[in-house]
């Protein structure tokens, strides 16, 4: 859902000359995902500020994937000029300004606004440096505001603020307070400024809301986040193939799968490399053992994360189980991984994020995952050693609450038949699929 807004608001950076005139822009909250686009805001008081600059394609988030802001972090001046360039959808420039930012990302946003005359450096009197990576404070934050937005501040204006009266930028401050772009820095007396203060990519938002006229987006509450499932499997300690099983649960700990979204192992994590510290171990190829592979005994992971997708009712995709049963994992309920050959896939069908949680002791694996499945909850154990798999679920959780039954018949060496039932608000449907182990 997030992905297909994204898809919509690719409308051109136009978009920040016309709100320069005081239009206004606003997404229905139906629009949005529930919790909005970026999951690390929730609850902010700027919140709906953050999802406004998004709207107008002044940010699209701090990370590679686009889920998180990062609102709590101190903006910098390189950021500071992106934001600027996009709002004031400032021409590409044919100058290269300053020494200090050559094949920095923010390069050319940082050379537009030198030639808009919004910054002249940060070393006078030569500005030579741009000092991109400087966090902004407030006092400096209220000069970059007036030169990139003159028109929306008047020209002069009385003292607002007693602790800023040794600033350089006083009149800026006094300037951008009178155009109600800023109130204070203490509520409700809001007497001071505050000037050394650093400026956080929240407040940028709520600033820039207010200088362009934009109109705060309210967005729809997160469902909780609770624990959906969790599986542990056990294994022998002290081995090569439980270094590979650690590395693989540590590289996936803290992910998040967002609505919408298909999980994969191989695209997240790539080939298991010995650089990436997956050591030498046996494998199983045709119901037999085999030695060595880099990253041998990573299925034992994929058979456990499995198992937190397919009883947290997830939608687990192709299900492609061990060529030979393995009596630690359950029977049926089990899945191998060959990287670009057997990779390990599930989409999250719900409308909450999905968070992969890994832990690990020297002789087990746990996986949980936490979103919202209407306040289900399960929780998974297999007995080392056990010729039989057994799991116990705890049915929790709302009236609205996705439930998961499963049952599998046949043996291995031989085919079994896996069936899992999924059940919410009184509709039901069932999955089925065979498998063959060889021995």
């Amino acid at each position: 859902m997030a992905v297909l807004r994204r898809t919509l608001t690719l409308a051109g950076l136009f978009l920040g000359a016309f709100l320069l005139l005081g239009a206004t822009t606003a997404l229905a909250a139906d629009e949005l995902p529930p919790g909005g686009t970026f999951i690390d805001e929730d609850g902010s008081v700027h919140e709906g500020s953050i999802e406004a600059i998004f709207e107008a394609e002044i940010t699209v988030g701090c990370d590679d994937r686009g889920i998180r802001f990062c609102p709590h972090d101190p903006i910098t001046r390189g950021q500071v000029a992106v934001f600027f360039s996009r709002a004031l959808s400032l021409p590409s420039s044919g100058t290269d300004h300053f020494v200090d930012d050559d094949g920095h990302s923010f390069e050319d946003a940082i050379n537009k606004l030198a030639d808009a005359g919004i910054t002249v450096g940060c070393n006078p009197p030569a500005n030579t440096d741009f000092c991109p990576e400087h966090r902004l404070n407030r006092a400096e934050m209220a000069t970059l505001i007036v030169r990139a937005f003159p028109d929306q501040v008047p020209d002069d204006a009385p003292d607002s603020f007693g602790d800023d009266g040794d600033s350089v930028h006083q009149n800026n401050i006094n300037r951008i307070a009178a155009a109600n772009i800023t109130l204070g820095c203490n509520p409700p007396d809001n007497t001071n400024f505050c000037p050394s203060d650093l400026v956080t990519r929240a407040q940028m938002a709520t600033f820039l809301v207010r200088v362009l006229g934009l109109e705060s987006i309210d967005v729809p509450p997160q469902k909780p986040i609770e624990r959906v499932s969790s599986f542990t499997t056990y294994h022998d300690c002290c081995q090569n193939r439980v270094t590979n099983i650690q590395v693989m649960a540590r590289a996936l700990d803290g992910y998040v799968v967002m609505p919408g979204q298909t999980f994969s192992i191989d695209e997240v994590l790539g080939a298991r490399t010995s650089a990436k510290g997956y050591r030498p171990a046996p494998y199983l190829i045709g119901g037999q053992g085999a030695c060595c592979a880099i990253g041998g005994g990573v299925s034992q992971f994929g058979t456990t994360i499995f198992n937190a997708v397919f009883w947290g009712g997830f939608d687990v995709g192709t299900v492609r189980p061990h060529s030979g049963w393995i009596s630690r994992y359950p029977l049926g309920i089990e899945h191998t991984l060959v990287y670009k050959s057997i990779d390990f896939r599930f989409t999250n069908d719900t409308t909450t994020p999905i968070y992969i949680d890994t832990s690990y002791s020297s002789t087990s694996i746990t996986v949980e995952l936490y979103g919202n499945q209407g306040g289900w909850q399960m929780r998974g154990h297999h007995p080392r050693g056990a010729r039989n798999s057994s799991i116990t679920v705890l049915d929790q959780g709302t009236s609205e609450a996705k439930r998961v039954k499963a049952s599998v018949t046949g043996s291995a060496p031989g085919s079994v038949r896996i069936t899992r039932t999924l059940t919410q608000n009184g509709n039901s449907t069932s999955e089925s699929w065979f498998w063959n182990y060889v021995s």
